[in-house]
Formats: C-alpha cells, sequence, structure tokens
C-alpha cells in the first residue's frame, strides 16, 4: 500500500527511530494524552508512529469483518482474530496497519523495520498471511497512525509535550496495553505518579 511520508522505504534508523515517546502529563491534546506512541520513522520529511496502548472497542474479526467479507471470515478463524485493535492515531484512519515479528508473514519490502525483530506494515498479502499462519506472535493492529510535519516533533520534545524513550521491544510484547504508560514512565527512572517535565527535561 502507499508509503507514508516516503518512510517505509528508508531503513536506517535515527535518534527517535525506533523509540517511544511518553506523553507528558501536561498534554492535554485528547488524541495523544496519556499515550505511549511507537516512533517507526523520523526523517528530514516528518515523523510517523503508532499510539500503542489505546485499544478501540472493537476487535480484529469485528473491525475486518466491516471492510472486507473475506479477511473478516479469516479474522475470524485466526488466533488474533479477539485481539482488540488499536486506535493507532488520527492520521489516515481508514488505513490499517499491522505490527508483526519479521518472518512470520512472508517478504513485505514495504514494511517498516522496527528494531531487529518486529516490522509494522500496511500490505493486504502481510495481513492475509498473518491471519492464516500459526499464530507467531506478536501481532498487533491500528487504525490509523500518528504523523509529524517536518521538525515538529523536535518542538514538541522541546517544549516538554513528550520524553523520548530509547526502543525496548518487551513494551508492545509483553506489557498490558493498560500498564505500558506507567511501565514506559518507570524505565525513565521516574515515579508515573508525580513525573513532571520543564525546560531541563523530565524530573520526579
Amino acid at each position: 500500500m502507499a508509503q507514508v511520508l516516503g518512510m517505509a522505504s528508508e531503513r536506517s534508523a535515527s535518534h527517535l527511530a525506533p523509540g517511544f515517546l511518553v506523553a507528558a502529563p501536561g498534554l492535554r491534546d485528547p488524541n495523544f494524552a496519556g499515550s505511549l506512541v511507537l516512533i517507526t520513522g523520523h526523517r528530514k520529511a516528518g515523523a510517523m508512529g503508532f499510539i500503542v496502548n489505546r485499544p478501540a472497542p472493537v476487535s480484529t474479526a469485528e473491525m475486518l469483518t466491516s471492510v472486507d467479507d473475506k479477511l473478516g471470515g479469516l479474522a475470524r478463524d485466526s488466533a488474533h482474530g479477539q485481539q482488540p485493535v488499536l486506535l493507532g492515531g488520527p492520521v489516515g484512519q481508514e488505513q490499517v496497519w499491522v505490527l508483526y515479528r519479521r518472518g512470520s508473514a512472508g517478504d513485505d519490502d514495504d514494511a517498516i523495520r522496527v528494531g531487529r525483530n518486529l516490522a509494522v506494515g500496511s500490505s493486504r498479502p502481510v495481513l492475509e498471511s498473518i491471519l492464516r499462519g500459526t499464530g507467531v506472535g506478536p501481532v498487533q493492529l491500528f487504525i490509523g497512525y500518528a504523523g509529524w510535519a517536518p521538525l515538529q516533533l523536535e518542538n514538541e520534545i522541546a517544549q516538554g509535550a513528550w520524553v523520548p524513550l530509547a526502543f525496548d521491544e518487551e513494551l508492545v510484547t509483553s506489557v498490558p496495553f493498560a500498564d505500558r504508560w506507567s511501565a514506559a514512565v518507570r524505565r525513565l527512572g521516574l515515579d508515573p505518579a508525580g513525573f513532571l517535565v520543564g525546560g531541563g527535561g523530565a524530573m520526579a
């Protein structure tokens, strides 16, 4: 499917991707308040990522059935069918993305590598392959994504809206959705109940 911001075909990492953005308590934008964002691309053209702690009130099977009968049937028969879909962000909410373990869904030249073991893509063949497969995890579906214009994300970080965190696969493979933000804050060495972000950075 379409490449976003020209980054789906670019493989080299930046200092933010792959990695996470931890929403600061003062971030009031309803699209991102309390969120943990997996940054999958960060280039001169901008940045993109996926909110990984905001499940939608719909399962993978229910969502795919509403858009395509064949995919819905595959999802209903799949080990992944009852997993919730995640609201990946406010951009392109008509598009479905899937996070999966590399090598579990065949080759996908347009997939974005996320660390050593994971990838995120939006091609139908990959999705069908995953739904037909044996369920080697993790698999997470997203509706939409988060996108930033050139230097927008850097400015938001400088203003204290986000705290960058190094990529840790466990946050998206083992930690429950509801615990991901607080787990990320603890990985920063901070207390989720009382950390602040000021001009000098995050502090307990």
